[in-house]
């Protein structure tokens, strides 16, 4: 899994215009040494289950320079049938008994935190995960799905990057962005609308393009479509009482659908993964990165609920994909930090030298 940092870009992220402030309310080391760090992390609000590994056969689509020649597009009976539930990753316990699970504390619950997570290294299988199926508010990171609906659609010629989109009082949305300094009847490409949502996490110009999609109606048929139970948008963004949900798995799934190249071409996961490069708030999962990661990544933030999901790329070259939802009190800063505190320990334990025990059969746990 790369990030197509060296492959040729369609086009150059739009650099948006600052945006007016959203008002807080927002969207192997031993192993011994990594339990001390996860009992930790639980004192503070909560621990981190067992990370686990095998080995894994995985077959990357080969990375292609996107110039002028397109990828084959996926067909329409290849989308339809698209189910994201399959599994991609076989997963197993073997550290389990060296890394046992440490619950949620009652310092958890005085604080008021209460996370859903899962960190998959994509290479190797190893990986660490609590309550991933729970459904919970999506916040901003339902804008990931619905690019990848966007880019469907432009994969099988239904919309083009150069069409424009005109802005109406419907569409209009609070909070992050800059479209709602727009007037109505301004008109915006969809190129412009699309990256702005992905980089500034623009409302309205996500309301923008659930409109040109057909609607949240059609677009929760979509989800259904890849085999996403959960995921769902009941009310336009900015959603700030947490009415669209979805659970930390589906989120990963639907972000390893895009790196195996299951669910859009080629040219559209390289600029999928380049805008989500581009994100302009990183003060969660790229907080804990070390020198030299990169990340592509879609953040949620709301009173209630901060979110975030990534592809990550470690410096030496480990492949892992990480969704993180925690509630938390309203607009607490114990949630982005508690983000960053997970993120910086399952990077540095992903950077450890492999294990040279031998690895058991896998047990087969599925994501």
């Amino acid at each position: 899994m790369a990030l197509n940092s060296n492959a040729k870009r369609s086009s150059k992220p739009i650099s948006p215009e600052r945006t007016a402030r959203q008002p807080r309310v927002l969207q192997a080391d031993p192993p011994v040494t990594l339990l001390i760090k996860l009992v930790r992390l639980a004192i503070c609000g909560l621990g981190i289950s067992a990370i686990a590994g095998t080995t894994i056969s995985v077959i990357n689509p080969p990375r292609q320079n996107i110039v002028k020649k397109v990828a084959p597009v996926p067909r329409p009976d290849e989308i339809a049938s698209l189910n994201l539930t399959k599994p991609s990753i076989k997963l197993n316990q073997q550290l389990q008994s060296k890394l046992p699970q440490t619950k949620k504390s009652t310092t958890a619950k005085k604080s008021g935190l209460d996370a859903s997570y899962i960190f998959v290294n994509i290479d190797s299988g190893e990986y660490s995960e609590l309550g991933s199926d729970r459904i919970l508010p999506a916040a901003s990171t339902i804008k990931l799905p619905i690019l990848i609906a966007l880019f469907q659609d432009i994969d099988a010629q239904k919309i083009k990057l150069t069409e424009q989109l005109t802005i109406t009082d419907r569409t209009i949305a609070g909070g992050s962005g800059d479209l709602r300094n727009k007037k109505p009847g301004s008109q915006v490409s969809v190129l412009v609308t699309a990256t702005k949502m992905m980089t500034i996490s623009d409302n309205t110009a996500t309301n923008l393009l659930i409109d040109r999609l057909g609607g949240k109606a059609a677009l929760n048929q979509r989800f259904r479509q890849w085999g996403l139970q959960a995921t769902t948008i009941n009310q336009p963004l900015p959603d700030l009482t947490g009415t669209n949900t979805t659970t930390a798995k589906e989120l990963s799934r639907s972000l390893l659908a895009i790196q195996r190249g299951k669910i859009v071409s080629d040219a559209s996961r390289a600029q999928i993964l380049d805008m989500m490069s581009h994100t302009l708030r990183n003060t969660m999962l790229p907080r804990g990165l070390g020198k030299g990661a990169k990340i592509a990544h879609k953040t949620g933030d709301i009173g209630t609920l901060v979110a975030d999901v990534g592809s990550i790329k470690s410096a030496s070259g480990k492949n892992y994909l990480a969704a993180v939802l925690v509630n938390r009190p309203h607009n607490s800063p114990a949630g982005p930090e508690l983000v960053r505190q997970m993120s910086k320990i399952v990077y540095d334990y992903f950077e450890q030298p492999s294990n040279p025990n031998p690895i058991p059969q896998p047990l087969k746990p599925k994501i």
